[in-house]
């Protein structure tokens, strides 16, 4: 089944795909979860300077949009072969910057890339030019659980070129909380009263851009 699936989503230009056991599901059942990385365009990430652009803004909700259709898919998939399936959402908040599972997890334990300095996943092959998407089945699949990485170092390139001062260079270890590296909140206020002309404020990209993890590949 995992090669089935591979093949299904790499025929659908998911860039890279890993199984994970997350018994911390948000689906009752369905401990089994397929991660799936997306990577960006680097030609349009490499446009951002001090600010985002309209031209990132649009692909960042293309690729949310492609990420939830080719989940759906998947899940239509499991379906018609007799397993449960769910999907969660690209890129929802259902409380305070927060989903319903954090799609990091289940990428990190898939043996995927690591949490950086910045929160953002780093990818093992494109570091931070990714979006991530996740889904969650009963289909017997053979899974890992590997542990955080550090990926970081005592590189702070990130923090430096933080505008909102949001990165508190402190490198991620299993079990800690998002606020003890990064303020989310002040991330957000700062994208709404910087970047408000730029679809309302919801997108930065700076410390994806800046990232050596994401410079140095293919270049």
């Amino acid at each position: 089944m995992n090669n089935t699936i591979e093949k299904f989503l790499k025929e659908r230009l998911v860039s890279d795909v890993g199984f994970a056991l997350c018994t911390d599901s948000p689906f009752e059942g369905l401990c089994n979860a397929v991660s799936m990385v997306f990577k960006l365009s680097d030609a349009v990430i490499d446009q951002i300077d001090t600010s985002p652009t309209h031209t990132y803004f649009q692909h960042y909700r293309t690729m949310n949009a492609y990420i939830d259709s080719v989940s759906l898919q998947l899940v239509m998939m499991l379906e018609k072969e007799g397993y449960r399936a769910a999907a969660v959402p690209a890129s929802q908040s259902v409380g305070e910057y927060v989903g319903i599972f954090p799609h990091k997890k289940a990428a990190i334990r898939a043996g995927l890339g690591a949490i950086g300095k910045s929160a953002l996943f780093l990818s093992n092959i494109y570091g931070p030019r990714v979006r991530l998407g996740t889904v969650f089945t009963n289909a017997p699949l053979e899974t890992v659980c590997e542990k955080q990485k550090d990926l970081c170092g005592d590189c702070d390139i990130c923090a430096k070129n933080c505008g909102a001062m949001a990165i508190r260079n402190v490198n991620y270890k299993d079990g800690m909380e998002r606020e003890e590296i990064f303020d989310a909140h002040a991330c957000s206020e700062y994208m709404k009263n910087k970047f408000k002309n730029i679809g309302r404020g919801a997108v930065c990209g700076v410390c994806m851009r800046v990232c050596p993890k994401g410079l140095t590949r293919g270049k």
